[in-house]
C-alpha cells in the first residue's frame, strides 16, 4: 500500500499524497515541539486500495465542487444528465477524486500530476477536460496548485476546489477548536442545495469573528471575501493559516452529525448547485466559463505555526 504514496517532507511539514487515488491527501502533519501531529484526519490505509476517497485527508474536486441537484446539468439551453453518486439522487464532487492521475514530476518537496478525462470511459461529465495539479512545501506552507482545462470544442461550465478534513484535536489538552473565516452571506436553504442566492449570516453560524467551533451538525456553503481562514488549537499552541487566490469564492464548513473528531473546511470556486443557479439567472454562484482550450487556475496555501 505504501508504495502508492508520494511523501513531501522538509523540517516543519510532511504531506503524503495518493497519486493513484484522484491525487488525494493520505495525510498531513506538523512537527510540534519536534514531535509530529496530524493537523489533517488520517487516512485509514485499507482506503487506498479501495480507493475510498471520501475517507483520504483530503480529496480534489473538479471540474466542480459540491452537489449538482437530481444529478441533472442545465447548461445552455440543454439538459445533461449524469450519473447520481449520494443517497438523494445527487450528483456530488466532481469526477477526479477517485481515478488515477499521471506523476508528472517528484522531488523532495514537489509533487505535480495531471489528469485527462479522455482516458476514462465512466467519467460523468459531457464535455471532456483536462487537469493539473502542483503540490509543493516552501518552509512551514504547504501549497497547492490546481488547473483545469477545456479539452473539446463548446464552452463548458467549471469549477474546482479542494475537500480537506481538519483535526478537532491535534493533542490530548486541546478542548476546542476556534475559527475564523472572511465570509460575506451564505446560500439559503434546509438542504444543501441552495434556494436562492447568497444572503446575510444568522449569527449563530456567522465566523467573521474568531468563535470556537461547537459539535453541531453543520454543512453551510459561504461566499467568502478575499482574505486568510483561521483555524487555532489554543491549548496545542498552533494555528493554521488557509490563504485562497481569490477564484475560490466559495466556502464550505462541515461538521458531520455522528463524528465529532474532525471537521472540513473547502475552499472552492463554486456554490453549491452553482451551474443550475447560474443558468436561471441567478448572478454571483461562482460558475467559470472555460472556452475550448482555455482553462482556469488558482493556488491554495496553508500556513503552519506555533503560537
Amino acid at each position: 500500500m505504501m508504495d502508492k504514496i508520494v511523501v513531501l517532507e522538509n523540517d516543519c511539514i510532511k504531506v503524503q499524497v495518493c497519486p493513484e487515488v484522484g491525487a488525494g491527501i493520505y495525510a498531513m502533519e506538523y512537527k510540534r515541539r519536534g514531535q509530529w501531529v496530524h493537523i489533517m484526519r488520517p487516512t485509514p490505509p485499507s482506503a487506498v486500495d479501495a480507493a475510498a476517497a471520501g475517507e483520504f485527508s483530503s480529496f480534489n474536486m473538479i471540474p466542480y465542487s459540491n452537489r449538482i441537484e437530481n444529478a441533472l446539468l442545465f447548461y445552455n439551453g440543454k439538459e445533461y444528465r449524469l450519473e447520481p453518486n449520494t443517497p438523494e439522487g445527487h450528483r456530488i464532487h466532481g469526477d477526479v477524486r477517485d481515478k488515477a492521475w499521471k506523476v508528472e514530476l517528484l522531488e523532495q518537496e514537489r509533487l505535480a500530476v495531471s489528469f485527462d478525462s479522455r482516458d476514462y470511459a465512466d467519467v460523468s461529465w459531457p464535455f471532456p477536460f483536462a487537469a493539473k495539479m502542483e503540490f509543493w512545501l516552501e518552509g512551514n506552507r504547504f501549497l497547492t496548485k490546481m488547473e483545469v482545462r477545456n479539452t473539446g470544442e463548446e464552452t463548458m461550465p467549471a469549477g474546482m476546489g479542494i475537500h480537506p478534513y481538519f483535526m478537532r484535536k491535534l493533542t490530548e489538552k486541546d478542548e476546542v477548536v476556534e475559527v475564523r473565516f472572511p465570509v460575506k452571506g451564505v446560500y439559503p436553504g434546509p438542504t444543501t442545495i441552495p434556494t436562492g442566492p447568497w444572503t446575510e449570516i444568522p449569527e449563530r453560524i456567522d465566523f467573521s469573528t474568531k468563535k470556537a467551533l461547537s459539535t453541531d451538525f453543520l454543512d453551510r456553503c459561504y461566499r467568502v471575501a478575499p482574505g486568510d481562514s483561521i483555524i487555532e488549537w489554543p491549548a496545542s499552541g498552533v494555528r493554521l493559516t488557509i490563504t485562497p487566490e481569490e477564484i475560490f469564492k466559495h466556502l464550505i464548513l462541515y461538521c458531520p452529525k455522528h463524528e465529532h473528531g474532525y471537521f472540513a473546511v473547502e475552499p472552492v470556486t463554486n456554490c453549491n448547485n452553482g451551474f443550475n443557479m447560474a443558468e436561471k439567472g441567478i448572478q454571483d454562484t461562482g460558475t467559470l466559463y472555460i472556452e475550448p482550450g482555455q482553462s482556469i487556475e488558482g493556488t491554495i496555501a496553508m500556513k503552519v505555526e506555533s503560537f
